[in-house]
């Protein structure tokens, strides 16, 4: 794992945090009714020794190079361009710039606590375990709630093993508890559909409480070697559907 890659899921954990800390207790010891893994799971803050090679792309996607930070700034959305209803956070916006991982570095997502990954995450968290760059920006929904947007690029190959990853974590986390702010444990439903039309694969992920805790909605695009990813939770009201926000969003995709 990189110190990198370290720094980008402790940053994703810092900003959902802020959003859920209200109504949820962010105990990441929380114990998932699915079968445990067979290796501990990763802390998320840990530094680790491992290096990550990086390289400086051209600013275009394709040719077998994974589009760099600056590149994929241009597909975020603007006041302009943003879904109806929801408004840009310029204040939250970051890309890698011209800097691209040519090995991202072990992945994390595998071993990871269920409720650190569903439900103290969102888009990036689910997104970087093999990004090579991104560009990311705030959004705010209907509600007046605290949402993002990520677009990440990938080597070659690497982007299929992300959504891989993500639906086997969907699966393996079909069914978890995690603790309220009182220390009772809610139980969490994790569910996960394609969104019709939108990319070459997708994945509506929804993570449904039966207490006192906040829900959250999370939905990855995948189109060649470039993924979106979009976040929302009811933490400011009830969530309307995040498909076709996703959908629009991505509708900038395939990089060319």
């Amino acid at each position: 794992m990189s110190i990198q890659k370290t720094a980008v899921r402790a940053a994703a954990l810092l900003a959902c945090a802020v959003v859920l800390a209200a109504c949820n207790n962010d105990d990441s010891s929380d114990t998932s009714d699915a079968p445990p893994s067979t290796t501990a799971a990763a802390p998320t803050t840990s530094a680790a020794a491992e290096p990550t090679a990086t390289t400086a792309a051209p600013d275009a996607g394709g040719s077998g190079s994974a589009a760099s930070g600056t590149k994929l700034k241009t597909l975020l959305p603007t006041a302009a361009t943003a879904p109806k209803g929801w408004k840009v956070d310029d204040s939250a916006a970051f890309d890698t710039g011209a800097n691209v991982k040519a090995d991202p570095g072990s992945p994390l997502l595998p071993d990871d606590d269920c409720a650190r990954a569903l439900t103290n995450g969102g888009a990036q968290t689910l997104t970087s375990d093999y990004a090579a760059a991104y560009a990311t920006t705030g959004l705010t929904d209907p509600n007046d709630g605290s949402s993002t947007v990520v677009f990440n690029s990938y080597q070659p190959g690497d982007a299929a093993k992300q959504m891989a990853e993500v639906t086997a974590l969907t699966k393996r986390c079909a069914s978890f508890s995690s603790k309220d702010m009182s220390g009772k444990a809610v139980k969490m439903t994790v569910t996960a559909k394609p969104v019709a039309g939108a990319g070459d694969q997708s994945l509506d992920i929804t993570v449904k409480p039966t207490g006192n805790y906040v829900g959250s909605e999370i939905v990855l695009v995948q189109s060649g070697d470039v993924i979106m990813a979009v976040d929302q939770s009811d933490a400011a009201g009830a969530m309307k559907p995040l498909g076709p926000v996703a959908k629009q969003l991505a509708a900038v995709l395939p990089l060319k």
